[in-house]
């Protein structure tokens, strides 16, 4: 639609022109509520509004700060704009004049021209360009400009004006409160706001907005009636400024518009009202604590007192205490909610915030939502769930505290169980990630619990053993329960191989998924177990030994990887943080190649010699000669040139020649090296 052969751009606007008078005619019609119709106009004329506006436009509304200038306010080097005639060139004060005080002048240097003057306080102003309310209505471009002020002024009479101006607080006129609220967002991120003046759009959504901010913040109190009353406010307020539930979300709505810093403080001292809270964690008022998480994901982005801003932290936390904790049908949308506001937190923290420090609230969060997660059925999940949820986990990954780590701890079992299913995958296997990464065990081998699937499996293995061979067995299990998820380790002792029914492909690829990533977990983990300590990778691999479940998963791989890949390409970019796709079966087996050899040659090497079907050894051979060697020998150089452990040696290598040289030097005159070969 529109430009190019699409729609022409005139019968494009007619068409939305149609679909804002069908919209107010189905919220007109008094003598039946047609629910489902408005949803349906208002998402539609969403769609059609950004197919003839491709680029969304914000505009400034009256700024938050005064325009004029306080000359004692001024300071060298301030960046203000100086007014000539009718423009605003941005200048730098370069000088301040006192000869003639308190009657202070400025030295100015205008940016464009570098040219310098003097100038008085009058003619300096804090903001690109005045906004006079008082003025007429004027339009500041043309040609385009016309056309979306033209939509946005259909939209503000025939829906605006009528309904979300006339707030009603009946239960009847919610969704014609919500749809009107949805069509400000409409007018905000896809039309702009073109004219300025009394009567002009601008002038009005200005004025509704802050009139409806107002009541909000004269109305928080913590009684039911109060509360009842806000729900619909602050839920108005989130759709006309981005949330989005119908249209298209926006996170700059809120920029220039108003200041919601007053109903955030409102908001902070009703959430610490004990007595409310308790009242509320015993009878919540779920619509409320639903409403309050959407006005905090829009709301947050315009938070600049970083005191305030970090109490947000704390009603979240007490938001998903609340709403997390409710079993109801609305599951789905208190975790999607929760999830965003978290969101739009973090997004907005690394203005406000330092991302070292550790933050109890935020990661009290992300523990509750990853259980959440976990806990919401296939029917609660929605893609919406998944993307917030999986942004959350792209944020978290890249601090340098470990926020998600104490989630996949807690949840470690349950998160291997994830693996098996196609929506929470992706989620799961980074939050195992960020465990295999600590190099903290799951469990003290002092007080190990080990499964009663593992402790049978460890009687039939130690059939025919002598006392010592059982006892280092029973050792190696205790290590590899201290480290490797308890449903991980049942997973490998019952690995089989999957059966070929053309009826169950789905469902066989669905579990093969699930086996390569489980393993991809334990290598990982496997490496890290052993850089701590040598011992855990003897025991950890003793272990997977046993199970014979590596023969198992490499067939697999092998019979569904590329193995031919070219060198250039990632190997791992099939589980990058950065690319949330649906994780390929494809990419994931030629991985789990990769790392099996890479992490377990020896074992790999008498499965080869041993095992490996013939039809399958060449290729593995020249995948191992040609990718896993020189990527491998890359990996570790890089790891070398970063490890500051090594004293008075220096380690260098070469990909090429596969060489590595080690130099140590004794003192100022003699130096040994030695060159390996790999």
């Amino acid at each position: 639609l529109g430009g190019g052969a699409g729609t022409g751009e005139t019968l494009l606007e007619q068409t939305c022109i149609d679909g804002i008078v069908l919209l107010s005619t189905f919220m007109n019609d008094q003598a039946r509520k047609k629910t489902k119709s408005m949803i349906k106009a208002i998402t539609s004329l969403s769609f059609l509004v950004s197919a003839l506006f491709q680029t969304p436009t914000y505009y400034e509304i009256q700024p938050t700060e005064k325009d004029e200038i306080d000359p004692s306010d001024v300071k060298e080097g301030d960046s203000l704009w100086y007014e000539l005639g009718s423009q605003r060139i941005k200048a730098t004060v370069m000088k301040i004049h006192t000869d003639d005080f308190p009657n202070l002048y400025f030295t100015i240097r205008e940016e464009k021209s570098n040219s310098e003057r003097q100038t008085i306080a009058s003619r300096l102003k804090r903001h690109p360009k005045s906004f006079n309310p008082q003025s007429t209505a004027s339009f500041v471009d043309g040609g385009e400009g016309s056309r979306r002020e033209h939509i946005g002024r259909l939209i503000t009479d025939n829906i605006l004006k009528p309904h979300l101006f006339r707030l009603q607080f009946d239960e009847e006129s919610t969704t014609i409160n919500e749809v009107s609220a949805e069509a400000v967002n409409i007018i905000l991120s896809q039309c702009g706001l073109i004219s300025v003046g009394i009567g002009s759009v601008r002038y009005e959504i200005f004025q509704g907005i802050t009139s409806m901010l107002v009541l909000l913040c004269d109305s928080l109190a913590p009684t039911d009636s109060s509360i009842e009353k806000c729900t619909m406010v602050i839920r108005c307020l989130s759709l006309a400024l981005g949330f989005g539930v119908y249209t298209t979300p926006s996170s700059m709505n809120i920029t220039g518009i108003i200041d919601p810093t007053d109903s955030i403080v409102k908001l902070v001292d009703l959430y610490r009202n004990s007595t409310w809270f308790e009242a509320q964690k015993r009878h919540p008022f779920e619509r409320f604590h639903q409403s309050v998480s959407m006005w905090l994901s829009v709301a947050v982005i315009a938070i600049k007192d970083g005191e305030i801003f970090r109490c947000i932290s704390g009603i979240i936390r007490s938001i998903s205490d609340i709403l997390l904790s409710i079993n109801s049908k609305e599951s789905g949308v208190n975790a999607y909610v929760v999830m965003k506001a978290m969101n739009s937190f973090q997004i907005a923290s690394n203005d406000c915030t330092d991302d070292s420090v550790d933050n109890h609230d935020e990661k009290q969060v992300l523990g509750e939502l990853t259980q959440c997660f976990i806990r919401l059925s296939q029917q609660e999940m929605s893609w919406k769930i998944v993307e917030e949820f999986s942004s959350l986990i792209v944020i978290n990954s890249k601090k340098p505290i470990k926020m998600l780590e104490p989630a996949a701890r807690s949840h470690a079992n349950d998160l291997t169980e994830c693996l098996y299913s196609p929506s929470k995958r992706w989620c799961s296997f980074h939050l195992l990630y960020s465990l295999a990464m600590s190099s903290k065990p799951l469990q003290e081998e002092e007080s190990v619990i080990i499964s009663d699937v593992i402790n049978q499996q460890q009687a039939e293995w130690k059939q025919g053993m002598d006392g010592e061979d059982a006892s280092e067995l029973e050792d190696d299990i205790i290590i590899s329960a201290s480290w490797l998820p308890e449903k991980a380790m049942c997973i490998l002792s019952q690995m089989k191989p999957k059966s070929s029914s053309i009826q169950n492909k789905l469902g066989e690829e669905n579990e093969i998924m699930g086996d390569l990533l489980t393993w991809l977990t334990c290598l990982s983990i496997l490496d890290t177990a052993g850089s701590v300590d040598m011992r855990n990778r003897t025991s950890i691999s003793s272990f997977i030994q046993k199970t014979k479940s590596l023969g198992f998963l490499l067939e697999t791989a092998m019979e569904h990887a590329d193995l031919d890949i070219d060198r250039k390409e990632s190997i791992f970019s099939c589980i990058d943080l950065d690319d949330k796709h649906d994780l390929s079966i494809q990419e994931v087996a030629t991985l789990a190649v990769f790392r099996t050899v890479e992490s377990l040659p020896t074992l790999v090497k008498t499965w080869f010699n041993d095992y490996c079907p013939r039809y399958m050894q060449n290729k593995l051979s020249t995948f191992v000669e040609n990718i896993v060697a020189p990527e491998t020998l890359h990996r570790e150089l890089t790891r070398i040139k970063k490890a500051t452990s090594f004293g008075e040696m220096t380690v260098n290598g070469s990909c090429v020649s596969r060489e590595i040289t080690a130099t140590y030097h004794q003192d100022e005159v003699r130096k040994y090296s030695r060159v390996f070969h790999v």
